[in-house]
């Protein structure tokens, strides 16, 4: 395998913290403007979920306590609280979008006459779901998004919201002398649809992202500086790009999740003795960790795109910094 390699695997196992240089090798080899632009989106998924997904596996094998990182607070300057106190940045949060989307976003930026400043990532709260991404980041509880508008705590801070439930639709509102959070229900709402059962959704969502763009970023009047960021990531299923595991293996953890990917241990406080499973106790959360895929029933077990877990995928999000021209 390609990236198996000695130095690789000794760097992995080699004391010390390893999420900065795992985030740049995801962001300059794996999901590369270069990568993007050679290959296509179907090709650029493919190929590099292969060896995302032949990494985690050495992850989990050989270097297990790299998850502990993961569900660390991401650095201070990639945090919502300190972007959304300066009324000339507007934060456009894109509700389940991954880094594979980066090199889309830095095409988009460029036809948009907008500067990148900025390229790095941030990372989901615990679980990785949206209501927990809000109440970690702002001051508002464990929320929807589209309750965000209505909130006074985030009214009395200065900070506009906008709710974006429409791809179609430009944001609207008055803004003009806030900071202002945008929150887009893209792609994650895609996700949802009969189409997530197929690889090629991931070329549907790049063929709709200009046109979301478009009504989002591009829509934001007088703003110095664009930051474009996500709640969490996703985990994509395709054939062969989950971890291999025995029926036995899974038996117990498909009991437990089902089609989830966390469980909250105050509605199942016993999960099952796994090393597939990690126990966050001060959010009271199990989750799945890694490229495991619990199968159970119904039409949410056949959707190859999804999130809630603790995965590479999953729990590094983009931040991208753009300034208007």
């Amino acid at each position: 395998m390609e990236i198996l390699n000695h130095a690789l695997f000794k760097r992995l196992t080699e004391p010390g913290a390893r999420l900065a240089w795992i985030t740049d090798w995801l962001l300059e080899e794996i999901w590369s403007l270069k990568r993007y632009k050679d290959l296509g989106p179907g090709e650029f998924l493919r190929t590099g979920e292969e060896k995302v997904n032949q990494f985690e596996l050495l992850v989990a094998s050989a270097a297990d306590r790299f998850y502990d990182e993961l569900v660390s607070p991401p650095d201070l300057s990639r945090r919502l609280p300190g972007a959304l106190s300066d009324p000339r940045t507007a934060v456009v949060v894109f509700d389940g979008l991954s880094i594979r989307e980066i090199p889309m976003i830095l095409t988009l930026a460029d036809k948009s006459g907008l500067t990148v400043s900025c390229v790095s990532t941030s990372q989901s709260a615990i679980p990785s779901e949206t209501m927990d991404f809000i109440e970690r980041e702002l001051p508002c509880g464990h929320i929807a998004p589209s309750q965000l508008s209505a909130r006074k705590e985030l009214k009395e801070k200065g900070i506009a919201t906008i709710y974006s439930g429409n791809m179609t639709q430009p944001l609207s509102g008055e803004y003009e002398s806030a900071p202002l959070l945008a929150w887009s229900s893209f792609p994650d709402a895609t996700y949802k649809d009969s189409g997530a059962r197929f690889e090629n959704h991931f070329e549907n969502i790049h063929a709709q992202f200009e046109t979301v763009w478009m009504n989002t970023v591009q829509a934001i009047k007088g703003k110095k500086k664009i930051i474009v960021t996500s709640d969490h990531g996703y985990v994509f299923f395709g054939a062969g790009m989950d971890f291999p595991r025995t029926s036995s293996e899974m038996r117990g953890l498909n009991a437990y999740f089902g089609n989830d990917r966390n469980v909250s241990l105050k509605d199942k406080p016993d999960p099952p003795v796994s090393e597939d499973v990690f126990i966050a106790h001060s959010q009271q959360v199990a989750m799945v960790k890694g490229r495991v895929r619990t199968r159970s029933t119904g039409e949410a077990a056949s959707k190859l795109y999804r999130h809630g877990g603790l995965s590479l995928m999953e729990m590094i999000t983009p931040w991208i910094e753009l300034k208007a021209n």
